[in-house]
């Protein structure tokens, strides 16, 4: 695999990533009381604390997308 093909592997990566990324904070937003009662069905926590787990999964989510693809991708187009 040479740079050019890992570079664009990198860059597909991210917009993937940012695609489901933007999906569900975009489902969290708008449909914050049917996904927390939805989950909290599905695993038992309350709904009350599924707004801070969301919160938690959509940074974490951002920190591995900009450690895991985005900094690849960058370093990549800058080398090449």
């Amino acid at each position: 695999m040479d740079m050019s093909q890992l570079t664009s592997l990198f860059g597909w990566m991210l917009v993937i990533n940012v695609g489901i990324y933007a999906l569900a904070a975009v489902f969290i937003i708008f449909a914050r009381d049917f996904a927390a009662n939805l989950e909290a069905r599905i695993t038992g926590v309350p709904a009350e604390k599924w707004p801070e787990i969301f919160v938690g999964y959509l940074s974490q989510y951002k920190i591995a997308i900009l450690m895991l693809n985005f900094a690849p991708y960058l370093a990549l187009r800058i080398v090449a």
